[in-house]
């Protein structure tokens, strides 16, 4: 066995530093419940890469007392990127940290190039309200941008410089907020757009690093995650919603049997509804743009009527199981009913990658492939109509 050179040992990332979190639909959620239980997190962001660094600006990830939770990359950037995480969350003070390939050896195996930089700020308690806030905004669909406030010295933040200042600027109030003292608007909140953005133009509304005056400033637009609502909770279902959570969407479940929709059959959803024959599908489930709708019940009626309401609803994705001998006589009675030709032509049926799967296991990786393909703008050359 070759000799490992010693410039290639770094701390990796192993099962005891890296955890399962528990279930949150943002991360702005998970570093609330964590502040307000009093527990030491610090905020890890990729703020700016170079070559071929694994992520972009604006990837996130916790370093909490048990572990790292969620990623930046893997590898040996995330390596470091965790270390000075650790050291952050145990001196309490927050670093701005560059991480490249410098130090390693030319035999090793990171032969990709590029580095990143990366923020590990130490959350205080006091924003716990603000992380709240945040969370609630993108639970109701609004828009927001976060403007951090860095240091002058640019690289290092040490015990006696200024912390990063976060400030969240909200397009409007999430219902609630303002009306109650039980609610009230952080401080470190800024209701209205327009002061930031310039900031998010200049980064052409992508995440990144701008400068104002000498002084550097992280500008990260409010991101909330996709919703996959599943009309059905079957086996199928079943092995979608696990997938797709685990890829980073929000998962909603209906069905029209209590039985199939439940916190205990899909622990990983974030709402469960019974919705007797499918009816009022958009309204009871909040369908909007950031929604993606996967059609798999248990009968074509069933089908039908949750399709018809889908494509009545502004989704970004709609899908459908079935053969094709079932999606004409669905697509048939919708006609019927005046949908044009031009909405059904926009619905993926049968759902799914063509990768001929059978189980309920292989199905849900065609269905979330797809699901990922839409998001990514690539489903078009990916999907042909066999």
């Amino acid at each position: 066995m070759a000799k490992k050179d010693k410039n290639d040992e770094r701390p990796d990332a192993t099962p005891e530093t890296l955890v399962s979190t528990p279930w949150e639909d943002t991360l702005e959620a998970r570093a609330a419940s964590l502040l307000e239980a009093g527990e030491p997190v610090v905020l890890v962001s990729v703020v700016s890469r170079t070559g071929s660094a694994p992520r972009d600006a604006g990837t996130r990830a916790l370093q909490t007392a048990k572990g790292f939770e969620g990623t930046v990359g893997g590898g040996a950037l995330e390596a470091r990127a965790m270390e000075a995480a650790r050291s952050s969350l145990e001196s309490g003070v927050s670093a701005r940290v560059s991480c490249d390939l410098s130090g390693f050896s030319p035999n090793s195996d990171m032969i990709c190039g590029g580095g990143m930089e990366v923020l590990c700020e130490v959350l205080a308690p006091m924003q716990a309200g603000l992380f709240s806030f945040a969370a609630a905004l993108l639970r109701q669909g609004g828009k927001g941008v976060w403007a951090v406030e860095l240091p002058r010295d640019g690289v290092s933040l040490s015990a006696d410089a200024q912390s990063p200042l976060r400030r969240l600027y909200a397009e409007s109030l999430p219902d609630g907020y303002g009306a109650s003292p039980l609610l009230p608007v952080p401080h470190d909140v800024t209701v209205g757009l327009a002061a930031v953005l310039p900031l998010l133009e200049e980064c052409k509304n992508h995440p990144g690093l701008v400068e104002r005056g000498g002084v550097p400033i992280y500008v990260e637009p409010l991101d909330a995650p996709p919703v996959l609502l599943l009309c059905g909770g079957g086996h199928v279902s079943l092995e979608v919603a696990r997938l797709a959570h685990t890829c980073g969407f929000v998962v909603d479940v209906a069905d029209d049997r209590e039985e199939f929709s439940n916190a205990e059959r899909f622990p990983m959803a974030r709402h469960c509804y019974v919705t007797p024959r499918y009816e009022n599908l958009v309204q009871v489930c909040g369908i909007g743009r950031r929604h993606f709708v996967a059609i798999v019940t248990r009968g074509h009626s069933f089908d039908r009527e949750a399709l018809a309401q889908a494509l009545a609803s502004h989704a970004q994705y709609v899908g459908m199981i079935g053969s094709k001998t079932k999606r004409e006589q669905v697509y048939a009675a919708l006609r019927s009913q005046g949908v044009p030709d031009a909405e059904l032509a926009a619905v993926c049926c049968p759902i799914g990658l063509t990768i001929k799967a059978e189980t309920p296991q292989q199905i849900a990786v065609s269905i979330v492939a797809e699901l990922l393909a839409s998001r990514a703008g690539t489903l078009v050359r990916l999907r042909f109509d066999d």
